[in-house]
């Protein structure tokens, strides 16, 4: 519809360009006057015809300088150079519902507290890993720290802080206050219980696929068999399959039946 309303607006001084991602989209201009004036008009009459119209809440006309909230992101250029980081308003909703899980579970076993609130942070932190977000997720953690110190000083009023520090805060390695705790599994096993530190999860810059790329032509196999190659490598959910794979193969290589352990060189084993 904008390539037909507007068809040189992409290659002139107006620089028109537009991204979606399912029913939120953005649409860049060359001023806020002509994004006012001329392109809302031609997006609500578009819509219009279909039956919907723009979201009052989420629309808005603002300048890349003062930045703007997308799917949980807020983009903005800072000194020139776009940065991409966790909204404010996403922050909050996550430390929301963390707060909400502590307070509405006071008298629950350590270990299934951590089991509570794992799943959310880690969810949450892949979420975020592609982005500018390594100094979000400190922030987090201290806060989620104060809260867990909240709730762990409460279960033991008559308790010294030593002892609630010593009871529920361990040290692993040169880490000291990691929330975490021995337990058992649900086949019996004894297991030690951590708490995920939003903070460990690296940040991966994704890496756009070429526009020229086509999943259906052969000649673009190799290049898409190595995106897919280092997706499984960087992954957890990758590497847990790879693991599947190569129990089903029995340790061996598909090609050559030869053990693949940790010194075979990367690239000649070869799964199904």
């Amino acid at each position: 519809m904008l390539a037909k309303r507007f068809p040189n607006a992409k290659w002139t001084a107006r620089k028109m360009q537009m991204v979606r991602h399912a029913d939120d989209f953005i649409i860049t201009g060359c001023s806020k006057e002509w994004l006012k004036n001329e392109v809302r008009p031609a997006v609500v009459e578009f819509l219009a015809e279909r039956g919907l119209v723009l979201s009052p809440e989420k629309t808005k006309i603002t300048h890349i300088g003062d930045g703007f909230d997308l799917l949980g992101w807020n983009l903005r250029k800072y000194n020139g150079k776009l940065l991409i980081k966790p909204s404010k308003a996403n922050i909050g909703a996550l430390l929301a519902k963390l707060r909400e899980l502590i307070k509405t579970n006071k008298t629950i076993r350590q270990a299934n507290l951590i089991g509570l609130l794992n799943p959310v942070l880690r969810g949450w932190a892949n979420y975020h890993s592609h982005i500018v977000a390594k100094k979000v997720f400190n922030q987090v953690d201290s806060a989620v720290w104060e809260m867990l110190w909240r709730w762990a000083v409460r279960r033991h009023p008559r308790k010294t802080r030593r002892w609630v520090k010593d009871r529920y805060f361990k040290v692993q390695g040169a880490r000291r206050w990691v929330f975490s705790c021995a337990g058992k599994s649900a086949d019996g096993r004894k297991r030690q219980y951590t708490l995920l530190d939003a903070s460990d999860t690296p940040i991966v810059r994704h890496i756009k696929i070429k526009a020229a790329a086509n999943p259906h032509d052969p000649e673009w196999d190799e290049y898409f068999e190595s995106r897919w190659g280092k997706r499984m490598l960087t992954s957890v959910k990758g590497r847990a399959k790879l693991y599947r794979i190569w129990v089903q193969q029995g340790g061996r290589c598909c090609a050559c039946f030869k053990p693949v352990t940790k010194d075979t060189p990367c690239g000649t084993a070869a799964i199904l």
